[in-house]
């Protein structure tokens, strides 16, 4: 019996241990942990840092840790302050805060070289206008002067293409003078802007080169200022005809009847085209997919003479940002595209709106300030976040996304390269004129225009 006994008991205890060990390690895995200094047991927030190149030393409060990137640990919840370094490269440090059993994570961390290697592609007296296709695989720029021309780069073999040089002048016309070049989305053909007598010339060309552009203007007998291809079809453009807005098929040769009248502004979004129209109740936003559906999506736009518009899908979720130029109040509309869309007014004093490449990120400029609403920490913690980078002396700002979690900056002819949040920025060089820099189509190099004595270097920066 006494055995018997001791069994049970000793049954029972093996149970119990055992729950006590699966709760211990759940609370370990959520972060629980015992204060021996209050005698309580307290929840951790979870850090996790990772970073290219990877194996760098670590700090903690300005204290080295035993420990290299990739790194994750538990931490008390409040504002830690950590540390990256490696020799070779420039510091990094941000100030992240932990919060009770909630992960915040630094994956992106991005050290960069302090001597870039830099590779010259091909050096120029002049460049008036350039485009990356939307793949970042290829460059297209026109040049200006005596070597006036429209050249492609193909980034990955450096191969450099003359794929089309303006008309010279003759005793009835008067010279062709290049203005500006455009990509369709998928990288197949460019629309090249022009003027001949101060009127509007518009050619497609293949991005391969091997026949003569088209030029659209004569062939179609319309002026096409303001075309684009559609982002889904490069065969389809659109433009504001003066009866309204209009499709233009390049292979069938054709052009639309009015498909909305009224139109002042329009933008394209993958196979949508978002369009203003002004009506005796005021202006109102609709989209025109690809089928010829339309749907009004704002009823009501505040009243401004134009407008910026951003356009998103992340998580699943339609995302769109508007911003009025007359009162430069940013407003983001979700699910946009369904029954019941959302809005909230995100910023003020905004003049300029671009999405990061997945969205999660919102960049909100004005003059030479950046402003950042991230998306997530909105739909985490029911408000957002707002980030604002250091304010800058200059007068002029062009900011490109180069990856998720970082912009390039040319301000005043100085690029950078920052995070997200404005932080850890890191002086490239200088920049010819207003130009944007871009990140290649892996993001390993820095594509810049860069001042030279013979005038400008295209140049490709290796930062990874």
């Amino acid at each position: 019996m006494l055995r018997r006994i001791f069994i049970i008991f000793g049954y029972i205890s093996f149970v119990l241990a055992l729950v006590v060990i699966t709760v211990a390690l759940v609370a370990y895995g959520k972060d629980y942990s015992y204060d021996f200094a209050t005698h309580s047991i307290i929840q951790k927030g979870h850090v996790i840092i990772e970073s290219l190149p990877s194996g760098v030393r670590i700090t903690k409060d300005g204290k080295l840790l035993n420990k290299k990137t990739p790194y994750q640990a538990a931490y008390t919840v409040g504002d830690h302050v950590f540390g990256l370094s490696k020799d070779g490269f420039w510091p990094w440090q941000k100030t992240l805060s932990v919060a009770a059993g909630r992960v915040v994570s630094a994956g992106y961390v991005l050290l960069i070289p302090k001597r870039l290697q830099q590779t010259t592609l091909d050096t120029r007296a002049q460049i008036v206008a350039q485009a990356i296709s939307k793949d970042h695989k290829h460059l297209a720029y026109i040049t200006g002067g005596q070597d006036a021309a429209l050249y492609t780069l193909d980034l990955g073999n450096k191969k450099i293409v003359r794929l089309y040089s303006p008309k010279a002048a003759t005793p009835t016309e008067p010279a062709e003078v290049l203005h500006e070049v455009m990509w369709s989305d998928d990288g197949s053909r460019l629309l090249i802007v022009s003027d001949v007598g101060g009127q509007p010339v518009h050619r497609l060309a293949a991005a391969g080169g091997g026949s003569e552009p088209v030029n659209m203007t004569q062939a179609f007998g319309f002026n096409l200022t303001g075309i684009h291809f559609l982002g889904s079809n490069s065969r389809q453009m659109y433009w504001i005809s003066p009866d309204g807005l209009r499709r233009l098929d390049t292979d069938a040769q054709t052009v639309s009847g009015v498909l909305a009248d009224k139109v002042t502004q329009f933008w394209i979004e993958n196979d949508r085209v978002l369009y203003v129209q002004q009506t005796d109740l005021g202006r109102s936003l609709w989209s025109l997919d690809s089928h010829g559906k339309k749907q009004e999506l704002i009823q009501a736009l505040a009243e401004s003479d134009s407008y910026v518009v951003a356009a998103v899908r992340y998580n699943g979720e339609d995302e769109l940002a508007v911003v009025p130029s007359k009162t430069k109040v940013a407003t983001l509309y979700s699910g946009i595209y369904g029954d019941t869309p959302e809005s909230r007014v995100i910023a003020r004093d905004v003049t300029g709106a671009s999405f990061s490449p997945s969205g999660r990120f919102l960049a909100l400029t004005a003059g030479p300030s950046i402003s950042v609403y991230d998306l997530e920490m909105s739909s985490v913690e029911q408000k957002f976040v707002l980030y604002t980078a250091a304010d800058h002396s200059g007068t002029s700002m062009v900011m490109t996304w180069f990856d998720d979690f970082h912009f390039l900056t040319n301000r005043d002819g100085v690029l950078t390269l920052s995070e997200y949040d404005g932080q850890n920025g890191v002086v490239m060089g200088k920049v010819y004129g207003g130009f944007a820099a871009y990140g290649n189509t892996d993001n390993h190099y820095v594509i810049l225009d860069s001042p030279d004595v013979a005038g400008v270097k295209i140049n490709e920066l290796q930062i990874r």
